[in-house]
């Protein structure tokens, strides 16, 4: 009903203009002394379960000059990625994230 649909959370992309934007705002307050950006720790517990987009997005995000540590945790020898049909890695991270890590 009615109060179904004004209590839903609304979805909203972030577009690559949004992200440019944001990101101008937030090197000026690192330029101008107001903020810091500190890399912090990212812990993924049961990352087997994780996906093929979300491991798109870590390896983006990896990437950034800012990227965290990540330290992922799984209970899995070989297992198949999610949302990669038939695609079978150790714990079930794609092979081209797992060639990057230290």
């Amino acid at each position: 009903g009615l109060m179904g649909s004004l209590m839903k959370p609304k979805k909203t992309e972030i577009t690559e203009k949004l992200r440019r934007e944001i990101n101008k705002v937030v090197n000026r307050y690192i330029d101008q002394g107001i903020a810091e950006l500190v890399p912090g720790v990212l812990f993924v517990d049961e990352v087997h379960m994780l996906d093929i987009e979300c491991f798109t997005y870590l390896s983006r995000a990896l990437e950034s000059a800012i990227a965290p540590i990540v330290v992922f945790a799984s209970n899995r020898g070989h297992a198949r990625i999610r949302g990669a049909e038939d695609i079978v890695a150790p714990h079930g991270i794609p092979r081209d994230l797992l060639d990057r890590t230290k």
